[in-house]
């Protein structure tokens, strides 16, 4: 039995051995038609008395060739599951997922993205105990000042970026920053005070589709990192991110509290 499967659909059922049977009919009909058409020329029957043979010689041929009755309805379940697969691949989309073993692997990449594929939107967090002008490593310093000067390439552009300062140095770097900043109205910090002095998570989310997530190893110098591509992934981190800036304090808010 041939059986073509589908999810919950019925089933079309055709039995092999009906099918070799009508090959076999089918054959057998086009070599009788073959030897009609020998003694007809033998005995010079007029045209008309072809016509009927030629009909059924060319339908054999196209029975032979081309299934007529079943074709419909495998192109029917052929449609089906191109639709299903289709579906499939709509709702559940290939996420592409990357490591980086060293800073200058992931910042790099972090730079690549931010200066080919931003377009709209980049919310940063930065959980360090050392500031960004610590890191030694030009990928490092790549990616902070890229970041800046994208906000500045394009003021329909937003840039939001969460400070966490729990040390003498961050904050003297969070001043710092608000000084250079503060003139780039599309570009808005805030601060989050950081009691743990630990590092933390930190991440980069790219137009809520792509995903950047570092992690301090076990020097000042040593980052690794991995990068999502998938929009569900990435509105997961934008809600969290979201979260704690509702409920940060504005840099420029911050500086004046702390004077």
């Amino acid at each position: 039995m041939i059986e073509v499967p589908s999810g919950g659909r019925s089933r079309s059922l055709v039995p092999r051995s009906l099918d070799r049977v009508e090959e076999r009919l089918i054959l057998a009909t086009c070599l009788v038609l073959a030897g009609v058409s020998v003694v007809g020329a033998i005995f010079e029957w007029p045209p008309a008395v072809y016509q009927p043979i030629t009909f059924l010689a060319l339908y054999a041929v196209l029975r032979i060739l081309l299934p007529l009755r079943e074709t419909p309805e495998e192109l029917r379940q052929a449609r089906m599951e191109l639709a299903e697969l289709k579906e499939r691949l709509l709702n559940h989309e290939c996420v592409d997922f990357r490591c980086y073993e060293s800073s200058a692997e992931f910042y790099g990449a972090l730079t690549e993205v931010v200066n080919s594929e931003a377009r709209h939107q980049i919310d940063a967090w930065y959980v360090r105990k050392v500031p960004p002008t610590k890191f030694v490593q030009k990928a490092a310093k790549r990616y902070f000042s890229s970041v800046l000067q994208w906000a500045k390439n394009d003021p329909s552009r937003s840039v939001r970026r969460l400070i966490c300062v729990h040390s003498p140095e961050m904050r003297e770097w969070a001043r710092r920053h608000h000084a250079d900043t503060r003139k780039i109205a599309n570009y808005e910090a805030r601060i989050v005070e950081w009691a743990i002095k630990a590092d933390l998570l930190n991440m980069a989310v790219i137009d809520q589709r792509i995903v950047f997530l570092a992690f301090s190893g076990a020097t000042d110098q040593v980052v690794r990192g991995v990068s999502i591509r998938d929009a569900r992934v990435a509105k997961e981190f934008t809600d969290l991110f979201t979260q704690h800036w509702a409920a940060a304090t504005r840099l420029s808010d911050w500086v004046r509290q702390a004077r």
